[in-house]
């Protein structure tokens, strides 16, 4: 990936990226930009002064039995080829991931990032023992969890402490002053990368992200009850659109949550207070990732700014996070013997966000060796991995937000919605309990979220990835029944729609023309997801799914894949009426 396509900006400061981006690559071209090693003259006052919250623990401080089961781990896992190249969407693009991941995790959560929803396997499984070596692997993964948030606690508590001793000041994400491998006090700042049953454990997993959310709300399960609430809300307030085009907006959480589940958009995180310490550090997946050097296919690009070298994982900040949590990094090389000349060893750098004038970090990592980006330096720094000699694993434990991204969200949220659907008897047929705006616009908007951020994120990954998450493949194709469900429902709603010739009848047909045109455009884009040449590259065993799919001739299926017959339709009925 190019630095050009590299996310290392966030929207809200894009005007501001662009300047400092200028600046940046000015300075380079006039060599007015450094970085420093942990061997360079200089680099202790500039890690306390600049880096307080990167911490380096060092392999001889890591528990060695553990480190043994985890380099079994992840050579099992890459043996059974459980390692895949993600392909992430970059400015409309989609590219494949330099690394081959696999993310690991609290069952029943999901993380997302450049466009791409990952289906975690669990590291816990309630009620019994690890059945096989890939699920003895990621409950060692688990064990790794654990440790790494022992120890972030640790060193955040000791930076507090020796911030009160100092006198330092303090941000009020920052939870203390940190500690080097050496355990002497320090202090730093923030940093970034891109690139059965659910059971008791499941519920209690997506609890703490529905916690986190802040937004409970409870309301009655009549949708025309929530609806109305929404509309309500709504009066005062501006309406937004998420990437798969449904409401966001700020009061609309009221009609778009139920039995106590999170809102469809969670609260905005500036407006929320600080996490505490343990949920800053309350990791709840882990992105594993993998890379051999020796592959030529990979063409790496050399990084831009500093001359460290080849890059896996260009400049970024790592996105889909809980703001101010910590970061937590074990690495692993197949090899400790790389003290020849022609030996380098994987670097991760670290720089202030945009910064001309503060000098970088190149930190060396052995294998056995851990970072730590404590407290908000994810938020106000970035790094980037640079490839050393020898293939390397990593496994990056984050606290990924997900007040909308847990399986028990998507489920309540489907129940919602079929609460407008009276099936009937054996002489009724189906029918619809509320035809209101308000109502069909809520129902709607999930029907969305369901296609476009969940069946179609998972199936698109290939059927090797849904083969080897059994337990997200049996609830993805219960959660398809219900959209097959809100699909009738659509159907119903036309119906409705075009019986009668009133302003309310007008209204909904208008609604349902922005609605289905919607949904038409994301299945294009969906379908033009990967371009031609990304086809014959991939292998054949992760071409993506494009489920749902059906032909146009089954009967058995509510409406067509391609909509617009039904918006020409909707279209003419209302011009119709005014003619």
């Amino acid at each position: 990936m190019s630095l050009e396509n590299a996310p290392v900006k966030r929207p809200f400061d894009e005007d501001i990226s662009r300047k400092t981006k200028k600046q940046l690559l000015e300075a380079v071209e006039n060599q007015h930009v450094s970085y420093l090693t942990p061997e360079d003259e200089g680099y202790s006052q500039l890690v306390a002064s600049k880096y307080s919250n990167f911490v380096l623990q060092q392999s001889q401080e890591f528990p060695e039995r553990l480190q043994e089961k985890l380099a079994w781990a992840f050579n099992t896992l890459q043996a059974e080829g459980f390692f895949h190249r993600d392909w992430v969407r970059v400015k409309g693009r989609s590219f494949p991931t330099y690394v081959s991941r696999l993310l690991i995790g609290d069952p029943g959560v999901t993380y997302k990032y450049l466009g791409l929803r990952l289906f975690p396997l669990p590291w816990t499984f309630p009620g019994r023992s690890p059945q096989n070596d890939i699920e003895e692997a990621c409950s060692i993964i688990g064990e790794l969890n654990a440790h790494f948030k022992e120890m972030s606690r640790k060193f955040i508590t000791e930076k507090r402490v020796t911030d009160v001793r100092t006198g330092v000041c303090t941000s009020s994400n920052d939870e203390g002053t940190l500690v080097n491998g050496n355990q002497e006090p320090i202090e730093t700042k923030d940093v970034t990368e891109p690139d059965a049953s659910t059971g008791a454990e499941t519920k209690e997993a997506e609890n703490k992200c529905a916690i986190k959310s802040r937004d409970h709300v409870e309301l009655e399960s009549d949708p025309s009850k929530a609806a109305a609430e929404s509309k309500e809300s709504n009066s005062s307030s501006t309406s937004s659109k998420d990437a798969s085009g449904s409401d966001t907006s700020t009061n609309s959480r009221v009609a778009h949550a139920a039995c106590n589940l999170p809102s469809v958009n969670p609260p905005d995180t500036d407006d929320r207070p600080p996490l505490s310490l343990e949920e800053g550090t309350d990791f709840n997946v882990a992105l594993l990732n993998y890379m051999d050097p020796s592959d030529h296919t990979l063409r790496l690009k050399e990084e831009p700014y500093y001359g460290m070298g080849e890059l896996a994982v260009s400049w970024h900040m790592d996105t889909g996070l809980e703001k101010g949590s910590t970061v937590a990094v074990y690495s692993h090389t197949e090899t400790e013997d790389c003290e020849r000349d022609d030996c380098n060893k994987w670097c991760v750098g670290v720089k202030v966000q945009w910064d001309v004038d503060t000098p970088a970090l190149a930190v060396p990592m052995n294998t056995g060796d851990s970072y730590y980006m404590l407290s908000d330096l994810n938020d106000t720094h970035q790094h980037c991995v640079v490839v050393g000699s020898h293939p390397r694993y990593s496994s990056t434990h984050r606290v990924a937000e997900c007040s909308t991204g847990t399986l028990s969200y998507i489920q309540g949220r489907c129940r919602q919605a079929l609460e407008n659907l009276e099936m009937g008897g054996d002489d009724v047929g189906p029918s619809l309990k509320s035809t209101s705006i308000d109502v069909i616009s809520f129902t709607e908007d999930i029907h969305i979220e369901l296609e476009f951020e969940w069946l179609r994120q998972f199936w698109m990954q290939g059927n090797t990835r849904a083969n080897e998450r059994d337990f997200w493949r049996q609830h993805m194709e219960g959660l398809e029944g219900m959209w097959k469900q809100m699909e009738l429902m659509t159907k119903l709603a036309i119906g409705a729609a075009m019986e009668g010739s009133s302003r309310d009848h007008h209204v909904l047909c208008e609604s349902l023309i922005d609605y289905l045109s919607r949904r038409n455009r994301l299945r294009q884009e969906h379908v033009n997801r990967f371009g031609g040449k990304a086809l014959v590259t991939m292998p054949s065993d992760e071409m993506p799914s494009y489920r749902p799919s059906w032909q146009a001739t089954d009967a058995n299926h509510p409406l067509p894949f391609d909509l617009d017959d039904i918006i020409h339709r909707l279209i003419c009925h209302i011009d119709a009426d005014y003619t």
